[in-house]
Formats: C-alpha cells, structure tokens, sequence
C-alpha cells in the first residue's frame, strides 16, 4: 500500500463542475487498489467535522478525505474580485492553521503529495515530502489572465508558477504550450515538466445516434461563462447561425454562469435553453439530444467539455487554439475556424455545413468519438499514478509509461533530504 495526499478546495460530492473538478473525481474513480488517498478539501453540505480525517465514498470508491473548511456547495461558480473573498485564498489560510494534522498524515504514512494549484506550492514543499504539481490554465500573458483578480495580481501568477516549478518533483501542463512557456521560464527544471492533457470518461459519454426527428440544430456549451471564453462572441455567433437557419435553432446552455450580464444575449434568448448545474450522467444525456458543441475561447489549457462533447459522437466547432488540432479534425469531428474580422460569420458558416453533414451522414457519431479514444483517463492517470510510485521508491506498474513520464527511479526534494 501507498499513500498519496491531494490537496485541492473543493467537495467531490458536490456538483460544482470544472476541468480540475473533473479530473479529481476521476482520480478518485481510477485510482490504484493499493493506493490509499487522502483528499484535503472543503465540505460542501456541512455533514463533516471541520478538521478531522473522516471516510467517504464516491462512484463506489472510499478515500479519506480531510475537510478544512466549509463552502456551500450551490454557492455560485464565480471567480472572486477581491482577495480577501478568494476561496484559493481563504484555503491557504486553512491549510496553515491545519498544517499539523496534515503533516502528521503525510509524515506517518510517508505520503507524496499533489497539487492541482500553484498556489499551494510552498505549503506542499513546508510537508518536507515529494510533490507533483499540475498546471490547468491555458493564460499565456497578463492581458489574457482568467479573471480581473488574476489581471490585478499577475506578478503574483508568473511568480506562482515559477516557485512551483523550481519546489516539486514533478510538473505537468495540459498542453505543449504551457509546457514550453515553463520551460523558457526556467530552463534548468525543463526536465521536470511533461504535458498531460485531459481526457473523455467514455462509460459516462458515449456516442448516440443524432436525433433527426425534426430540422432544428441544436447548439450546446457547458462552462463557465468568464470573460476568457468570450460569451458575446459565441452569442453572436448563434445569432448568426439562427439568421442562417430561418431562426430553426435551439441553444443549450449548461453551468450557472450569469448569461443576462452581456448584452448580445438578448437576441439570442427566445432560441436559448438554459439547464443550469449538471452531473456528469445529467451532462452526457443532453449531449446525446443535442447536435453541435461550440467553443469562441481566447485560450485554454485543454478544454475538457471538447474532450465530453466528441467522446459523446457530437463534432465541435471551435476557434482555432493549437492543442484542439488533435481532436478537432475537419469532415470528421468538427472544424476549426481561424480568427478573423470576420470569424462570427465564418464559424457560423461552419457550423451550418456540419449541420448538412451531420444530416447527410457523412458525420457519424462511432467516428467522432474516434478522435478521442486515445485519450482515456485510465492511460493518462496511470502515468502520474506511476510517478508517485517512484517518487516513494515502489516500483511502477508499467515500464513504458514510467519511460514516458521521464522520472528518475527515487527524487526527493530538499526538506526531504534533510528528514
């Protein structure tokens, strides 16, 4: 048995959804038999003893889980403007007042530790154990930051990454171009870092047949709502596609995200379909009704609603960002649109063309999904599931993704050294 500690603010019982909200209940699901995990967190219902190691099952699966502070789960999804009411934040503090009881943990069972967010880099190096941290975001610069807090404290930001960086054993982005802005950052720990993207839960998505019982498309998005995403112009852009269409088109949004707070929304609000918070069963359901998913993001890390809407057999149709050529491949699972002055039109054209695809045929869902296959979270967790095996001395299950994930039999940071 090993022990492996991963701290992050959230409730995975809760339906708070998001990429790193994803891949944590994910690790919780796919995580080894003969590994014992440890969530630090927040308890969302207030059933839980603040500060006490309790048991807790999820998708059949029991782990510890440490609760630290208490976040009401239906609290809405939205990034703080100040500091003082960031949950990161707020959490940090927690995690100083509660250092012993974690410390205690991760030195009784010789626990490595993992870390979804920078920010917590230097309590994880403070536990004098191993540590792997991973990179979600995809903001390359300050002008293209996730939120205006971030844009307020960027130094802060640049500074987070290359502290984490030059603290843990381990780095990973979740695409080539965050792992390669890392490694011009600091080019002696370049042999840290490695790209692991995101992945489709295909027992959860799974590709349907479309629904062409009658000629309306209909459009889906699920996410947040940030400025980075663009909502106006992906508004505009179903306003486009509506006046393409004779008005035959339906948008369904699916997330808690203010839509009244941008003006384009109101011409597009009698064809909008709003179904708020979902789980990830409630979220395959409406993929399998819908034809389309849309993206008009500046940037991402690698989004995961692209990686559920093609494992459900539905094709994308995206601005063009680097990491989406993998999976996003014209005539088959989508297109691709380049920015332009005219780009609202032009992916509104694209999206009417797949819509004729998808009604001729030529768009099979069994062969959208394909684009995605590769990209389990059984392969992709196996490898930081094997780093944490080294880094504690154990052998790993699989030598060719121990190869691939670069780590050296045995490495311990400073503080570990010293103990």
């Amino acid at each position: 048995m090993y022990h492996v500690c991963m701290i992050h603010p959230f409730d995975p019982r809760g339906a708070k959804v998001g990429g790193i909200e994803t891949y944590v209940r994910d690790y919780i699901t796919y995580h080894p038999e003969d590994m014992e995990l440890l969530l630090v967190g927040v308890d969302g219902f207030g059933d839980l003893e603040i500060g006490k190691i309790s048991e807790i099952e999820f998708r059949g699966r029991r782990i510890k889980f440490l609760p630290i502070a208490y976040y009401n789960d239906q609290q809405t999804n939205e990034y703080a403007a100040k500091l003082k009411d960031s949950l990161t934040f707020n959490f940090m503090l927690q995690l100083i007042l509660h250092w012993r009881t974690i410390r205690c943990y991760t030195s009784s069972t010789r626990a490595t530790v993992e870390l979804r967010r920078v920010e917590f880099a230097p309590f994880a190096a403070l536990l004098g154990r191993p540590f792997i941290q991973m990179l979600h975001d995809g903001a390359e610069s300050k002008s293209s930051s996730m939120s205006s807090l971030l844009k307020k404290y960027w130094f802060i930001k640049e500074f987070g990454d290359y502290l984490a960086l030059n603290l843990c054993s381990k780095f990973y982005c979740v695409n080539e171009n965050l792992t390669n802005r890392l490694k011009a950052m600091s080019p002696r720990c370049a042999g840290k870092l490695g790209t692991l993207t995101t992945w489709a839960d295909k027992d959860t998505f799974r590709p349907t047949e479309f629904d062409l019982s009658s000629n309306k498309l209909n459009i889906v998005y699920a996410g947040r709502l940030d400025l980075f995403k663009n909502p106006g112009l992906m508004f505009r852009t179903i306003e486009e596609v509506s006046r393409l269409t004779d008005g035959m088109v339906n948008f369904h949004y699916i997330g808690d995200g203010n839509m009244e707070a941008f003006q384009e929304f109101d011409a597009i609000r009698g064809v909008t379909v709003r179904h708020g918070r979902r789980k990830a069963s409630e979220i395959a359901g409406i993929l399998s009704s819908v034809h389309i998913g849309i993206l008009t993001s500046e940037f991402e890390g690698m989004p995961r609603f692209v990686m559920e809407t093609l494992s459900a057999g539905r094709p994308v149709c995206a601005f063009h960002l680097p990491q989406l050529e993998q999976v996003v491949l014209e005539g088959k699972s989508g297109v691709l649109v380049p920015r332009s002055p005219t780009e609202v039109q032009d992916l509104a054209a694209k999206i009417v063309d797949t819509w004729k695809s998808i009604q001729s045929g030529q768009i099979r869902p069994s062969l959208v999904a394909d684009t995605v296959a590769p990209y389990s979270p059984e392969r992709l967790l196996s490898r930081i599931f094997g780093d944490h095996r080294r880094l504690q001395g154990l052998p790993a299950q699989n030598a060719d993704l121990a190869t691939e994930a670069g780590l050296p039999p045995l490495a311990v940071s400073g503080n570990e050294r010293r103990e």
